[in-house]
């Protein structure tokens, strides 16, 4: 349930702020009531008031000096004047320098303040939705130039694994360009051996070669062994996850493959077969990865897929002539 409008009633005359007050309590609307402008000033800096409702003639500073530096400080409190003093002058200058409108007092309708607060109310709110939509809409148009960024840098890697029929060329090509344009501290690709049990190291950036020299993980294990097996990618977005300790630590017992905070594993695939799997970790510049991230690496490794195969291709091509 929304909250109801809170209203700022300055006036000096007691009679006035309560016949104010009265009117305004009925319809709901919470009311604070002082009888000056600097009174005012310093409760404006404490409250958020939807709408102030003043005298013009104050002790001290003008309603108007008042209406300038409550509009100063927070342009979408909307102002009105509810004075005695309605000469032509008065209510032109008012309305000029921001008051929403001019009420003369007293108010012998009780109907003409309603409708002015009604009406002050229902511009804050599709100001509200408008500044909403536009907002929706900022973030539409970022995802949107994100997404066109993120496509751009994919056709330019395309191009380079394409630009070799080398195997070896195009893992290494995969693995460099997908840990550099993620940010990744680590990254290292997998392949399986002949017979399909292990999971060895062909490729690795971040990572001392020497230490993984002896790395050999089965399908199923781990978390790169995890995505071999299951055929889809795996995101880890925080590896202090207890969920996800036991397959860390089977892959990396050493700490020296998978760095914290995040983790992305997506499977290699050849002629429709899962032939390795390409892991990054660290996070996206230390961050965690994200769906973006996952998407665009699972877009990376198709692109390499269908290098391989090409290379495969052009390799037969070349041992039978």
């Amino acid at each position: 349930m929304a909250r109801p409008a809170h209203i700022l009633v300055v006036d000096d005359s007691t009679a006035s702020s309560n016949k104010l007050t009265e009117i305004l309590e009925a319809q709901g609307y919470l009311v604070t009531v002082v009888t000056s402008a600097e009174d005012a000033i310093q409760l404006f800096n404490f409250n958020g008031f939807d709408v102030v409702i003043t005298e013009l003639m104050l002790p001290g500073m003008s309603g108007l000096n008042m209406m300038k530096i409550i509009k100063e400080r927070s342009p979408e409190t909307e102002v009105v004047i509810v004075s005695t003093n309605a000469s032509s002058f008065n209510t032109v200058k008012s309305l000029r320098q921001g008051a929403y409108d001019f009420i003369v007092k007293p108010i012998d309708d009780e109907s003409v303040l309603y409708n002015v607060v009604e009406k002050v109310l229902e511009k804050q709110e599709n100001g509200r939705k408008r500044q909403l939509h536009v907002n929706e809409l900022t973030e539409k148009n970022k995802g949107l130039n994100e997404s066109l960024a993120m496509m751009k840098v994919i056709n330019q890697i395309c191009l380079l694994l394409t630009s070799t029929f080398d195997i070896a060329g195009i893992l290494q090509k995969l693995t460099e360009t997908a840990t550099e344009h993620l940010q990744a501290a680590r990254g290292y690709l997998l392949l399986l051996d002949k017979s399909g049990s292990n999971l060895s190291v062909k490729v690795c950036t971040g990572i001392d070669m020497l230490s993984t020299a002896e790395f050999s993980l089965s399908p199923g294990c781990g978390i790169s062994g995890r995505a071999v097996s299951s055929g889809k990618p795996i995101i880890i977005a925080d590896t202090s996850d207890e969920i996800f300790q036991a397959g860390i630590n089977e892959e990396d017992p050493e700490g020296v493959m998978l760095a914290s905070p995040s983790i992305i594993s997506v499977p290699l695939l050849v002629q429709g077969r899962v032939a390795g799997a390409l892991t990054l970790s660290g996070g996206c510049n230390g961050k965690p990865f994200n769906d973006d991230h996952l998407e665009f690496l699972s877009m990376l490794s198709r692109y390499a897929s269908i290098a391989v195969e090409n290379a495969g291709v052009v390799y037969k091509l070349k041992k039978q002539h």
